[in-house]
C-alpha cells in the first residue's frame, strides 16, 4: 500500500519521463550506488552523461566552482563537501542533457556545507524543464522529515530510501512510455504544465 501511495505522489507531482535513462545526483557515494543498482534492477538505465555535459562539468571543476574530486559522469557525486550552489548548478546541467530523461536527487541533509537554500534552487531549476525529478533524504530525523516535507510542498516528491525513489521514477518512466505509445504525450504535457504550474 505504501508503494502505491508513493507512485501516486510521483505521478501527481511530476511530469512523466519520456525515456528510461536516469541521472543520479548525490552528495554521498554509497546511496548513489544503491540508487544505480535499484534503477537497473527495475529496467532503468544510468548511462554516462553526454560529452557536452561532461565538458561543462569539467569547466566548473577548472574554475573551482565544484570540487575537482567530484564524480561527474553519472552518478554525479558532489561529495560531502557539497554546498547549495553546487547542487543547483549540477541539476541544471543534468536537466539540459538530452540523454537524461529524469533525475533522482539524493540530498542528504547532514552535509556541513548544505543549507536549506538548495531546496528552492533545485525546484526553480526543475520548473524550467519538462523532465521529472524525485528526491530522497534517508532517515527519520527531524531534519530529514523537514527536508522531505519542503520538497513535497514545492512539488518534488520525496522519499526516505533510494529504493522508494527509484520505484517512483520507474512509474514516471512507465507512464511516459504509455503516453508515447498512445500518441498523446504532447497533449498530456501541455495539460500537465497548465494544471501544476510553478510553485514559487
Amino acid at each position: 500500500m505504501e508503494e502505491f501511495f508513493d507512485i501516486g505522489k510521483a505521478l501527481a507531482m511530476q511530469p512523466p519521463a519520456m525515456g528510461k535513462n536516469i541521472g543520479i545526483l548525490t552528495d554521498a557515494g554509497g546511496p548513489g550506488v544503491m540508487t544505480v543498482d535499484e534503477c537497473e534492477s527495475l529496467g532503468l538505465t544510468v548511462d554516462r552523461l553526454s560529452e557536452e555535459t561532461l565538458q561543462k562539468f569539467q569547466e566548473l571543476k577548472d574554475q573551482n566552482i565544484i570540487l575537482k574530486i567530484a564524480a561527474t559522469s553519472n552518478p554525479v557525486d558532489l561529495t560531502g563537501s557539497v554546498i547549495d550552489d553546487m547542487f543547483v548548478m549540477a541539476a541544471d546541467l543534468m536537466f539540459q542533457d538530452p540523454k537524461v530523461n529524469g533525475i533522482i536527487l539524493l540530498g542528504l541533509h547532514h552535509m556541513p556545507g548544505l543549507r536549506e537554500v538548495y531546496i528552492d534552487g533545485i525546484v526553480k531549476v526543475a520548473e524550467c524543464y519538462s523532465k521529472p525529478i524525485v528526491m530522497c533524504d534517508i532517515g527519520e530525523t527531524e531534519m530529514a522529515l523537514y527536508t522531505r516535507a519542503r520538497f513535497d510542498k514545492l512539488g518534488v516528491p520525496s522519499f526516505s530510501s533510494p529504493e522508494d525513489a527509484a520505484r517512483a521514477m520507474k512509474a514516471l518512466v512507465a507512464y511516459g512510455a504509455y503516453l508515447k505509445k498512445s500518441g498523446c504525450e504532447t497533449e498530456y504535457m501541455a495539460s500537465f504544465k497548465k494544471t501544476i504550474g510553478p510553485k514559487h
